[in-house]
């Protein structure tokens, strides 16, 4: 079938572009499919491969099993510890970040978000999250993943995680509002979305409650038994049968908290064993299925349309993450750290593009804007990457020099 052959070909593209610019310019591989995937969608290449409901499956499968990976690592203790620097900076960079770039769109663009200005605010909040993988990546090169600026970053990456779902939450109940359904149709729908929000919730604090009783019964399992593989597949399925019960896109927030429900119940060491098996599953074989579809749904010809509404997204992005971090940060960082800081927090590509991506194939954004969404993700990598990179290494006495890792952040901003 085609599909393999699409499959090895990607494989091939990973393996030498891929490789090259990951080495070279310190970009995942991922963005390099999405890049070869636009090319085969602009010139009409495997068409009919990637309009297939198999090729289709295999893609909603890589995001989710990406998404399961992201809930994985989230660290439950760490998230309720934060102080009001993490917190409440997370929330005034997200948010300002979002309601400019949302203003932007709705003011000059209002065709690209519906004529809707709260389709634009999430467009531009769901765009200014943070991906704080690529923060830790960063700051583990530098051994500065421990220090008070490193924590405080990675902190504001860990509760961006919680921006981030409750945006998916809201870009998936949306369509509910906006089909031109009736009101009560529209209210029913929503109603059954809130339930099967609030049934996978509260499951994943039940899981999450049991998880002592389990972990001591399931520590006296061997660990190479097959028993732990397939009951962290079982738990993965079955959150997302659920969530999809309802409301198809729910299967998206599913996955995530069934990450967070296996690290509650599993043990540790199970967790750990287990991750790298997983993380190749969701991530190197359905991965790039997912990747592939994102940049299918790329124009490069509203590429070359609207150079501008890239260039200024990423200006927005960028410009007021710095402003926003020296004004919350100068007084604990310094000046030169807390600009640094909003440099690296402009850093992105996480569950972002799955809620873009939500946006555009539930019809609310058109394409040139998700074209130019995923180009400014492009575009920024290896600019923050560079700066934030050539910055630390700069500056890495005086952080390293700074109070240690034991900090405890004042309540009020």
């Amino acid at each position: 079938m085609d599909v393999f052959l699409l499959a090895a070909l990607t494989c091939l593209v990973i393996v030498t572009v891929g490789y090259v610019i990951n080495r070279y310019f310190q970009m995942p591989w991922m963005f390099t499919v999405v890049v070869f995937g636009m090319i085969l969608s602009s010139f009409g290449l495997f068409k009919g491969v990637m309009e297939s409901p198999e090729f289709h499956f295999l893609a909603r499968m890589g995001m989710l099993f990406f998404l399961f990976t992201i809930g994985i690592d989230l660290d439950l203790k760490e998230i309720r510890k934060l102080g009001g620097y993490i917190a409440g900076g997370d929330i005034l960079l997200t948010l300002t970040e979002g309601s400019l770039i949302g203003l932007f769109l709705y003011f000059v663009f209002p065709e690209f978000v519906s004529h809707s200005i709260f389709v634009a605010l999430l467009c531009g909040i769901a765009f200014g999250t943070v991906g704080e993988v690529i923060l830790l990546a960063i700051l583990k090169e530098f051994g500065l993943e421990k220090t008070r600026f490193g924590q405080l970053a990675l902190g504001i990456g860990v509760f961006d995680d919680v921006f981030e779902i409750l945006a998916l939450a809201v870009i998936v109940a949306l369509p509910a509002f906006t089909t031109g359904a009736s009101k009560n149709a529209a209210w029913q729908k929503s109603l059954t979305i809130v339930l099967s929000l609030a049934g996978i919730l509260v499951a994943t604090i039940l899981l999450s409650l049991a998880g002592k009783y389990t972990r001591r019964y399931l520590e006296k399992i061997p660990g190479d038994s097959f028993v732990i593989p397939f009951i962290i597949f079982m738990m993965i399925f079955a959150f997302i049968y659920f969530g999809t019960v309802g409301f198809e896109n729910l299967g998206v927030v599913a996955a995530i908290f069934s990450g967070i429900a296996v690290s509650q119940v599993l043990p540790e060491k199970f967790v750990q064993q287990y991750k790298k098996p997983i993380f190749f599953v969701g991530n190197i074989f359905l991965g790039p299925f997912f990747f592939l579809s994102l940049g299918g749904n790329m124009s490069l010809n509203a590429l070359f349309t609207y150079p501008l509404l890239i260039l200024i997204i990423m200006v927005i992005s960028l410009l007021s993450r710095i402003v926003i971090s020296y004004l919350l940060f100068h007084k604990l960082l310094g000046n030169r750290q807390s600009l640094i800081m909003g440099v690296g927090l402009t850093a992105k590509f996480s569950t972002s593009v799955i809620s873009e991506n939500l946006l555009f194939t539930s019809g609310l954004i058109a394409q040139p804007l998700y074209s130019a969404i995923m180009a400014a993700f492009i575009i920024l990598k290896p600019i923050i990457v560079g700066v934030f990179s050539r910055s630390l290494a700069v500056t890495k006495d005086s952080i390293q020099k700074a109070d240690p890792k034991d900090i405890v952040f004042p309540g009020k901003l």
